[in-house]
């Protein structure tokens, strides 16, 4: 009986008995990461058709993809509705997929067609079996304890009705959401006492707080009717941090379809933005050393061009911004601290850059819009005779080459 419970594992065996042989990128990956991207895709496409069917015309396009899917099952059938619904959020999380599971981003997107495809048709065969609406296969999709059959979805005021041990009885049909909602807790606890203590811990008792807003900017050659803004809400920045160019003005960096990117005014995403934005700010093409960006969150593992999971989330927000610019070009340029040999430090340096490159491109940025170049221990930015100094040389930087 399919419940929400146990759809992973009824995918999985969708696609066994389908036949699917691995083909492509999934040919070369080690099964065991295979295995557990699926459950995790699984999870994605779940909660994204889950959030489509509580979006305006969406549960009707999901209910009709799915009696399509039933009537001729190919398991990579309707894959845009998963790309479609997430958008720009779509390439962090297959990214996300990739590096928790150990296999490549192309094997994720094909994973996901597949198991798109399968999960359509399983809902499909439900609202065959079950005369289902478009509103009975939202409302099954819906994160609430469920029953142990694949029957007909509680109607929603018997849910509201449903008395609080009667819930907990179900719990062990409960949702993907619901089986992580303690850990989904206590993550976004922790970030906010974080957020909270470092904004305390940056604030400057005697500095004043100022609140400003910045009207509307159309960019230049954006679509008519969506406009890209940037909000400064308030400064509590010390001096000391300005001074270092550490900031705690949070900016509001408004995009397409409502997606919004909440950063630092001083950050490398909003001096990228506003370089790109700015019709007054041109490329010098005349000096290759005018005009770098250096990204403030980008970290690797020591010694090596592995990039850390933290980092994803930057790099995220760049190739967002890079897509709204579809005219930009850019050059991330890598860079090491004095320490050790020269020629490691040159191709540990054209690696890192290489690696930020790739991700991006895994991101959704054409590769036709990106280059990248190692510059070793040149250029420093600080003193290396001191770890900290050291340390920040140690970096990626980006500049814009064409607008």
């Amino acid at each position: 009986m399919t419940t929400l419970h146990n759809m992973p594992e009824d995918i999985k065996n969708f696609l066994r008995a389908h036949g699917l042989a691995p083909t492509g990128p999934l040919a070369a990956e080690h099964q065991v990461g295979v295995q557990l991207a699926i459950s995790r895709v699984a999870d994605l496409v779940m909660s994204t058709f889950e959030e489509l069917a509580g979006q305006p015309g969406g549960r009707d396009t999901l209910w009709n993809a799915a009696r399509a899917a039933h009537a001729t099952p190919q398991p990579d059938a309707d894959a845009d509705l998963v790309k479609t619904t997430l958008d720009d959020r779509y390439h962090g999380k297959v990214h996300g997929v990739a590096t928790a599971a150990g296999i490549q981003t192309a094997s994720v997107n094909q994973l996901v067609e597949q198991v798109s495809g399968a999960a359509l048709s399983i809902m499909g065969g439900l609202v065959n079996q079950n005369n289902w609406t478009a509103q009975d296969l939202s409302q099954w999709l819906r994160p609430h304890p469920g029953t142990a059959t694949a029957g007909a979805p509680l109607a929603a005021a018997e849910y509201a009705a449903m008395p609080a041990p009667a819930a907990a009885a179900t719990a062990g049909a409960s949702s993907w959401v619901a089986r992580h909602a303690n850990a989904l807790l206590l993550g976004v606890g922790f970030i906010a006492v974080a957020e909270f203590g470092y904004i305390l811990g940056t604030r400057n008792p005697d500095a004043e707080v100022a609140t400003t807003t910045a009207a509307p900017v159309a960019e230049a050659g954006a679509p008519t009717g969506r406009p890209y803004t940037a909000v400064p809400v308030a400064s509590i920045t010390s001096a000391a941090d300005a001074a270092r160019g550490k900031t705690a003005v949070p900016v509001v960096l408004k995009l397409k379809n409502g997606v919004r990117q909440i950063i630092g005014s001083n950050s490398t995403e909003s001096k990228l933005y506003q370089f790109l934005i700015d019709p007054t700010k041109e490329v010098d093409m005349m000096d290759p050393a005018k005009g770098w960006i250096g990204f403030d969150r980008i970290y690797f593992e020591s010694n090596k061009a592995i990039l850390t999971n933290e980092s994803l989330w930057q790099l995220s927000n760049i190739a967002s911004i890079l897509k709204r610019f579809p005219a930009a070009k850019v050059k991330l340029g890598g860079y090491t601290d004095n320490s050790g040999s020269a020629y490691i430090n040159l191709r540990l340096s054209q690696e890192r850059a290489k690696a930020a490159m790739t991700t991006l491109v895994s991101m959704g940025v054409p590769s036709d819009r990106l280059t990248s170049v190692g510059y070793g221990a040149l250029d420093g930015i600080a003193d290396n005779d001191t770890e900290e100094g050291r340390s920040l040389n140690r970096r990626v930087s980006m500049q814009v080459v064409q607008k």
